[in-house]
């Protein structure tokens, strides 16, 4: 039997199924005894203690305490005493033994013996902070130039809606000339909703098709469901390397990816799997250290290749359109072709391996292909196409296409085949090469890069060759300097262009250029010409930027663009064969929230209306840059919020007045895709003041005890001696409640008109 803390006897515990065996030899074990052990494994000391019990088949362990040591479950879990056990038999995969002069269970346990952890760095879904909000909202992009006696204006227009349902909009081209009559043309109009669930986007009215990997992308009016995984920021869907190990100590894990540190982690004792690992897409490399507590480092160096053209394996992806194909984009409003409907489905097979099968209906023409794309690791992305067609024109017809591409740290490249009969056809594509073939080659080597590229197409309206090389070398300090040659070997001619930029600054660069465009009719001279410029960048917040260029033949050029809260003013001048060119224009967004219209730049993205409480002319950035001061009514317009990410709004304290008390000077939505938030930040106006505070028996209230003003979410810690700041007060009488350890008491204070001191002492005021 064991003994208690003061040395009575205590009953062996009830174990089942097993029976307590009889102690036959004082020194043997006492089986069914309970022992409180400290704790060894493998060879490291840890913190706390143990509560065990004998057995003769091994020691049971609580099952609390075997899931905190993460050990595999080896064996059924037994009843003791009413509690769940778990058995360290002597027949398993570790080694152990107690110190009874010590009493320390000493633990040997290989790395397997431990529970497996998966660490997994795939991002979540988005999880937006609040919805749309309706505004209707009204873009607008003007541009007036006159040259000689000639005067024109053209305008961009979008009118739209944002709300919880998703967004509607309409965009038009104007275009008027002196002496013709203007025009008016209908661009796009559209509605999107968006499914970040399925990460996926249905479109009403006009879009732009999936082409998938054979077929072509088509302007379309009609309706198109499709994957969109941009929906969901961070998601790779790809297939990306998962790297494994085991440690038999708890250890620090580093992961490098080309050299460059991705992860930091700690990782308990046994095998880890590190899945989504995020790294650069192509060839390279990753290695792998870890340290265990006792200084020993493992390091495995694993060189993988990540492909953007696969599919994780099961997962799919999808794009449905069914429509009517749209004509003269740009030139006429509402001209559409024959309907049509197609459909694209992709799928990951496995890690290397995925296919996708599209297929395109209409009256006149019906179409339908595979494609296998497989990766090698060693060369690169292979993908191969079947297609068969049939039409009313052509009658039937196939093509076969097929491709390599590799992306690496030593050299990348392409080459891309594809062979059709003389009846093949798809949807935008009455007549298609009978043959094209393209290679691209590319190294790169310290500041120095170079590429090649042949391009050659047979067959069809526009049989084709040409040849390029491409050259770029960094020079440090003294800027980049770039070669681009071409040769034209089915019409002859070759083209010629080099290019020297350096920055000056973050913001100003300067540059020349020389090049040689071959002669535009069979005689003519070759057309060379020196071109050079200096140019300031605008930036990102409020600013202004400039260009200057000068080129031989006697153009110049010189413009400017400044960009503030309400949009983007640009103008510029150009001088070229005796005429000069006047321009200028104007850009910027309109819309109405919560009862007001506000004006600003372009609508891109989500917009917000932050109010900072009603006061004026408080700066307001977003990612840490000005991007609008508020009104009169402390109301500011932002526009450009990026959809499904964390966007840092934020106000310039230092603008607000002195007696202004903040909660935040920082606030992070995440809004849909285009779509319009109310953003408030918690402004109070009050006085603050220092006092010393004490309890009805005259004593300092105790440290830590939180003063709040009534009616005020923000509390005030009470320092020593029962010192203390508060703030958010009033002329006049003021409540502040104290709450701490036992105490609930209230302080009643007047406070006096202000005067010159910023902040007054109230001296000693009791609390009751």
């Amino acid at each position: 039997m064991a003994l208690g803390a003061r040395g009575e006897s205590l009953p062996p515990p009830t174990v089942a199924p097993l029976p307590v065996a009889p102690l036959t030899v004082a020194a043997a074990p006492q089986w069914g005894e309970t022992l409180l052990l400290a704790l060894r494994v493998n060879g490291v000391h840890q913190d706390g203690m143990v509560r065990a019990v004998r057995l003769r088949e091994g020691l049971a362990l609580p099952k609390p305490a075997w899931e905190e040591l993460g050990l595999r479950v080896a064996a059924e879990p037994r009843l003791i005493d009413g509690e769940l056990h778990l058995l360290l038999a002597q027949d398993g995969p570790w080694r152990w033994r107690i110190d009874e002069a010590t009493q320390t269970l000493e633990l040997d346990a290989p790395p397997a013996a431990f529970v497996g952890q998966r660490l997994a760095l795939g991002a979540g879904l988005p999880q937006v902070t609040q919805p749309s909000a309706w505004a209707p909202f009204l873009n607008y992009d003007l541009q007036w130039q006159t040259r000689g006696g000639s005067r024109s204006a053209d305008g961009l227009w979008e009118l739209g809606l944002f709300g919880p349902l998703g967004d509607l909009s309409s965009s038009q081209l104007s275009r008027g000339s002196s002496g013709q009559r203007s025009q008016q043309v209908r661009l796009e109009t559209r509605w999107q909703r968006d499914d970040t669930e399925r990460l996926a986007r249905l479109t009403v009215g006009d879009s732009i098709s999936q082409g998938g990997s054979w077929g072509r992308a088509l302007r379309f009016g009609g309706l198109q469901w499709a994957t969109d995984f941009s929906l969901q920021p961070g998601f790779l869907s790809f297939p990306l390397p998962t790297l494994r190990g085991e440690s038999a100590l708890p250890s620090t894990l580093d992961v490098y990816v080309n050299n460059g540190q991705r992860l930091q982690s700690r990782l308990p004792a046994g095998p880890f799997d590190l899945a989504e690992l995020p790294v650069v897409t192509g060839q390279g490399e990753i290695r792998t250290v870890v340290r265990d507590l006792l200084g020993r480092e493992q390091v495995v160096v694993t060189p993988y290749y990540v492909s953007p053209q696969l599919l994780k394996p099961g997962l799919s992806a999808y794009s449905l359109e069914l429509g009517a194909e749209r004509r003269d984009y740009g030139q006429r409003s509402n001209r559409y072709g024959p309907g049509f409907a197609s459909a694209t489905h992709r799928l990951g097979l496995t890690e290397t391996l995925s296919r996708e099968l599209r297929a395109e209906l209409s009256a006149r023409r019906q179409v339908a292909g595979a494609t296998a794309l497989w990766l090698w690791p060693a060369l690169g992305t292979f993908s191969g196409s079947a297609v068969l067609s049939r039409s009313r024109e052509g009658g039937g017809g196939w093509l076969l296409a097929g491709g390599l591409d590799r992306q690496a740290r030593d050299w990348s490249g392409s080459l891309q085949f594809t062979q059709a009969t003389a009846g093949y056809t798809s949807l935008g594509q009455a007549q298609a090469p009978r043959s094209t073939l393209s290679a691209a080659l590319g190294r790169a080597w310290g500041a120095s890069a170079l590429g090649l590229s042949w391009v050659q197409q047979r067959g069809g309206p526009q049989p084709a060759r040409l040849a390029q090389l491409n050259f770029g070398q960094d020079l440090g300090r003294w800027g980049y300097l770039g070669v681009v040659a071409l040769r034209d070997l089915h019409n002859g001619g070759s083209t010629l262009a080099l290019s020297w930029t350096r920055a000056l600054d973050e913001r100003h660069s300067t540059g020349f250029s020389l090049q040689r465009q071959p002669p535009v009719s069979p005689g003519a001279a070759a057309d060379l010409r020196l071109q050079a410029q200096v140019q300031r960048n605008p930036a990102f917040g409020e600013g202004l930027g400039w260009q200057l260029l000068a080129e031989s033949g006697g153009r110049q050029f010189a413009q400017a663009q400044w960009q503030g809260d309400g949009g983007r003013l640009n103008g510029g001048v150009a001088r070229y064969a005796g005429q000069t060119e006047l321009r200028a224009g104007a850009a910027g967004g309109l819309a109405w929230l919560d009862g007001g219209v506000y004006s600003g730049r372009r609508v891109e993205g989500g917009i917000a209306l932050v109010d900072v409480g009603g006061h004026a002319d408080v700066p307001v950035l977003h990612d840490n840059q000005v991007v609008a001061r508020t009104d009169a009514r402390g109301r500011a317009f932002v526009t450009g919020l990026r959809g499904y990410q964390s966007n840092r709004l934020g106000i310039d304290a230092s603008s607000l007045p002195l007696d202004a008390e903040l909660e935040a000077l920082e606030i992070r939505v995440t809004p849909a895709a285009r779509s319009a938030l109310q953003v408030r930040f918690p402004v109070q106006q009050g006085r603050s003041v220092s006092l010393r505070v004490v309890d009805a028996a005259g004593q300092p209230l105790p440290p830590a005890t939180e003063l709040r003003v009534a009616g005020h979410a923000r509390s005030f810690p009470v320092g020593l001696a029962g010192r203390a700041y508060l703030a958010g007060l009033v002329d006049g009488p003021n409540q502040v409640l104290a709450r701490g350890d036992g105490l609930d008491c209230r302080i009643d204070l007047v406070l006096p008109p202000a005067t010159g001191d910023d902040l007054p002492d109230l001296g000693l005021l009791t609390c009751r």
